[in-house]
């Protein structure tokens, strides 16, 4: 693979080692990074070593966003340095890091996706040719196919990007790497769109490199799959690293929680029982022609989930509802009035909010600040004779963001600024900042985040419960659902399948999902 696979230790030694004499791949040493007044990175060392999956775990705003993009040359660092392969680097762009040898496999896939599998090879391939006289000969097919058996990837090279599924898209993103003989991979959340089977072939194509001499950085919020893939965690909480480089196998999950918070998080067990009256009714709403109608209501103060794995349709179920999407037909009726299908400043109006998916197309404007991204649904709460009272405003959008814990807590920042999970949180104040806010529709509402994020995201919820407002959660996290649901519809092909009440057994939860999927 490269000249440090000789280097990969072998399974009995892989998670016994304390100190550890061989070459890193990349080695970081008291990086410092600030942004004005706030210290993102502290003196953080890293060691990516040849044939190890190097876990990077830390909550939203940690500091590990930035750690990653000064080792990818996004960013420079204030202080400190950086070693490939025992040379010193100084990283000036992302094209610097891929020369070394340092790939980046990014959450949001980077495919060209109107061109073939083929056509993407190549492409990547002679655009990392090096040097004037560099060769420029288009790889044959054998060598492009062999590309693909590397990586357990099964397709044609015919077949066209878009095509593909998500998981297949990012088995083809690391190919890409592979096939340059990429030194270290750093994979960000890998896995958070990908389906349960779509997960686990990734992470046996991690194994097989890893194996090959691959130094693997893997950035993850879901601890199983830290705990069965990593050899070595580093988390970071506040810019220092609170575990720095631990071989895995010495931790438990809830050492690695405590690491990342700082505190114990405890799973929630209030769910208060509702029986207030129906607020809102779902009827005749039909996605595809060849699905039966959804048809369901919810209650004042109900939490309702649409369980279905990625493509099932409950994500479109939930847009169609909040008037994000327009349905082949059908409905949703609030207060006796019909809501117009496909308009969502008319559902907005009804008083229905919504968590899109994709939080950074559909969700967060990112050139705004904190304040108008919070207040973008209910300005009109804070207009008086045609003036914006911005004072009003602020005062709103400050209430909120500190009830949900934005962090930083820095109210002249915008979007973009913030990590994941507190994008997230930011979405999600303004949709609680609706006026007579009915109905809260969310989808995939913890992707992504952070375990403190994803339990004040679930927190939230419930005490938007509490206050009377009607919930429907869709998702593909079934414990997500189990934790916080009063009823969980399973959703098969754009249509319901199955109803749970509170209380169901996980595994009867998940043995209907697994009927839906089969």
């Amino acid at each position: 693979m490269n000249e440090l696979a000789d280097q990969v230790p072998d399974d009995g030694e892989r998670n016994s080692m304390t100190k550890d004499s061989r070459t890193a791949a990349v080695r970081a040493r008291s990086v410092a990074k600030s942004f004005g007044a706030t210290k993102a990175l502290r003196a953080v060392d890293l060691d990516l070593m040849p044939g190890e999956v190097h876990a990077l775990l830390g909550g939203n705003g940690a500091g590990k966003t930035t750690l990653v993009k000064i080792l990818l040359g996004a960013m420079r660092p204030d202080k400190g340095t950086i070693e490939v392969a025992g040379a010193p680097a100084d990283f000036r762009s992302v094209r610097d890091a891929i020369s070394a040898g340092i790939f980046p496999i990014y959450q949001h896939l980077s495919q060209f996706p109107d061109l073939t599998v083929r056509e993407n090879l190549a492409a990547f391939s002679l655009g990392m040719a090096k040097g004037l006289f560099a060769p420029r000969a288009m790889p044959s097919d054998a060598v492009m196919q062999g590309w693909l058996g590397d990586v357990g990837l099964p397709v044609s090279l015919d077949a066209l990007c878009r095509e593909l599924s998500t998981g297949e898209m990012q088995l083809l993103e690391i190919a890409r790497a592979s096939a340059q003989d990429a030194r270290v991979l750093v994979l960000d959340e890998p896995t958070a769109a990908l389906t349960h089977t779509e997960s686990e072939v990734l992470l046996a194509t991690i194994d097989t490199l890893r194996r090959k001499g691959t130094a693997i950085l893997f950035i993850s919020h879901k601890l199983d799959e830290v705990v069965a893939i990593a050899d070595r965690i580093t988390v970071i909480r506040d810019g220092h690293c609170a575990i720095a480089g631990a071989p895995a196998a010495q931790l438990s999950a809830p050492e690695i929680v405590l690491a990342m918070v700082g505190k114990d998080v405890q799973p929630i067990t209030r769910i208060s029982p509702h029986a207030g009256e129906v607020v809102a009714q779902i009827s005749g709403l039909r996605m595809r022609p060849e699905a039966k109608p959804v048809e369901f209501s919810v209650a004042r103060g109900e939490i309702v989930g649409l369980a279905g794995i990625i493509g099932s349709g409950a994500d479109q179920i939930a847009c169609a509802i909040a008037g994000g999407i327009r349905p082949l037909s059908g409905g949703v009726h609030i207060g006796g009035h019909t809501i117009p299908a496909g308009q969502r400043k008319a559902a907005v109006a009804a008083g229905i909010g919504f968590v899109p998916t994709d939080r950074h197309a559909d969700g967060v404007f990112n050139i705004l600040g904190v304040v108008h991204n919070t207040s973008a649904a209910s300005l009109s709460s804070n207009v008086r004779w045609g003036l914006v009272n911005t004072g009003g405003e602020h005062m709103a959008a400050h209430d909120i963001l500190q009830r949900i814990g934005l962090h930083p807590f820095r109210m002249d920042y915008e979007a973009a600024n913030f990590s994941g999970g507190n994008q997230q949180k930011l979405v999600v104040a303004r949709n609680l900042l609706i006026d007579g806010l009915n109905l809260l529709v969310m989808s995939e509402p913890t992707r992504g985040v952070d375990v403190a994020a994803r339990r004040a995201i679930h927190e939230i919820v419930l005490e938007a419960s509490e206050a009377g407002v009607a919930v429907i959660v869709a998702s593909s996290d079934i414990d997500e659902l189990l934790s916080i649901c009063h009823r969980i519809l399973v959703v098969q092909n754009h249509e319901i399948k199955g109803a749970f009440e509170r209380g169901a057994d996980r595994q009867h939860v998940i043995g209907a999902l697994a009927g839906a999927a089969a």
